[in-house]
């Protein structure tokens, strides 16, 4: 099974947009982490990543994002 998350690195005014994760969460639970979260099935489109990410930012922080650039892809494996 595979899952995909975006997460934005959000600059504006010199200053990097970060947020401490929930004390509940399972995985890195009150880290510091960027802006993002999981890409949902909702059929074939080429800018998914594009939306959800817009998606994501909104509802967790509030703000409405544009301009976006692609900067890495990776893997982590895990056992559950």
């Amino acid at each position: 099974m595979f899952i995909v998350n975006v997460e934005g690195a959000i600059y504006k005014n010199e200053k990097w947009l970060l947020i401490k994760r929930s004390e509940k969460e399972e995985h890195t639970g009150g880290f510091l982490s960027l802006v993002g979260g999981k890409v949902e099935k909702e059929g074939t489109s080429t800018d998914i990543l594009e939306r959800t990410l817009k998606r994501e930012v909104a509802e967790e922080v509030g703000v409405e994002v544009s301009n976006l650039r692609y900067v890495n892809s990776s893997s982590l494996a895990f056992s559950y």
